[in-house]
């Protein structure tokens, strides 16, 4: 019955595993299993998403370099365009149709560092190797591209980051090692280019995720933060429970429910002669009665299910779901019993009295016709006539059968 909040946070995670997260740096990239599992359920969709228009934008830049092929090497320029759009594209577009089916982060990220460099650095570094032409060498150049394209456009994880560039790197220097036309010292120099390029891009990859995760985090926190403010402005500071705000809105998704097809029992519950209480302990000691009288309440309800509000003063209101007049009746005077059992002394009263209740009940399906609004005011004049017939007491009273405990209580496991 409670209004459900728009803020998507996820189940299990609160704000004390966020900030220990935030405190600790995760240094290696790794939230604690439940925080990465929330944290992969959000951002993963649209991570898919991204990975493959980034991978379609990848297959159309890689198929440009056959401009490259031509002029760089004629003579195999049949061997270029068979191989990039005979066997690289379309390997590429079975691989991006495969993220649409949001597969899980290891083979998302898998699929997409693999591919760039099976596929986009293993096919450039044939190419080189195939061809004769005089400047087509030049091209183990374009595995630096790749590192780019990897760690700048796709952001794929930093472990796979980490992989996918140091087998760029043994690529790169194999396929120099391969070209008898270059000596060793431009090997080791090239080399020497190529491996700080991909220093380089292995921390960028570091810090992108990192920030990623740290804005994950951080957005996390503040939506805890707006919960948690949320439910407070919906609850009665002095005592804990619900507030009249909060009430209001129960009542109308209530009302709203049209589907629901259940009894709604509504009890209204008043400290007899608190205003005597109030003005011989004074109000701090009022405070500390009403407070009692609350957790009490709040102790006999059952969890997720019924709800306690304050009222008024020193009056409350209970919405108990799917149940009938009797059963109400019957959770009300164990109620009213365990705040006389409590024997909170009544210093307004004979010595040896204590603080008791007088509690109306009324409960009825709602309907177009009945709101809920009606059975609170039923649960209102049943509570006037229990202080007419003396406080302390039920309205309507309960049958001498039904005063049971062990019953009752076992609606609260429900």
């Amino acid at each position: 019955m409670e209004r459900v909040s728009h803020e998507n946070i996820p189940a299990g995670v609160d704000s004390r595993i966020v900030e220990r997260t935030i405190r600790s740096g995760f240094p290696w990239l790794k939230f604690p299993r439940r925080l990465e599992a929330a944290f992969e359920a959000e951002v993963g969709a649209d991570r898919c998403r991204q990975l493959a228009i980034g991978a379609l934008f990848g297959v159309v830049l890689y198929n440009l370099f056959l401009i490259s092929d031509w002029l760089t090497a004629p003579d195999t320029f049949h061997i270029a365009l068979w191989v990039r759009l005979g066997v690289v594209t379309p390997i590429a577009l079975l691989l991006i149709a495969t993220l649409y089916l949001n597969p899980p982060v290891g083979v998302r990220e898998l699929i997409v560092a693999a591919g760039a460099v099976v596929l986009g650095a293993g096919s450039n570094l044939y190419l080189m190797l195939a061809a004769h032409g005089p400047h087509h060498d030049a091209q183990h150049q374009i595995i630096i591209l790749i590192l780019l394209f990897i760690t700048m456009v796709q952001r794929i994880r930093f472990w796979y980051a980490v992989a996918a560039c140091l087998a760029c790197f043994a690529m790169h220097a194999v396929g120099l090692a391969m070209l008898p036309q270059y000596p060793l010292d431009f090997q080791v120099s090239a080399n020497a280019v190529f491996g700080c390029a991909v220093v380089l891009a292995i921390f960028a990859s570091y810090v992108l995720e990192r920030e990623m995760r740290m804005n994950f985090l951080l957005s996390l926190r503040g939506r805890l933060q707006r919960r948690e403010l949320d439910v407070e402005s919906r609850r009665d500071p002095l005592t804990g429970l619900r507030n009249r705000r909060s009430l209001d809105e129960v009542i109308e998704v209530c009302n709203q429910n049209k589907g629901w097809n259940q009894e709604l029992a509504i009890v209204l519950l008043d400290i007899d002669h608190f205003k005597a209480f109030n003005d011989t302990a004074g109000h701090q000691a009022g405070d500390v009665c009403l407070k009692r009288v609350a957790g009490i309440i709040q102790s006999e309800l059952r969890d997720h299910v019924d709800t306690a509000f304050r009222f008024g003063g020193e009056e409350f209101i209970l919405v108990l779901r799917g149940v009938d007049l009797s059963t109400a009746v019957r959770i009300s005077e164990r109620i009213r019993r365990a705040i006389e059992d409590a024997a909170i002394p009544h210093p307004a009263l004979p010595i040896g009295d204590v603080v008791t209740v007088s509690m109306g009940v009324a409960s009825a399906i709602v309907s177009r016709e009945i709101r809920v609004g009606v059975i609170i005011s039923a649960a209102d004049s049943a509570l006037y006539a229990a202080k007419r017939n003396g406080r302390n007491q039920v309205s309507p009273r309960p049958q001498p059968s039904d005063v049971v405990d062990m019953q009752d209580r076992k609606l609260r496991l429900m």
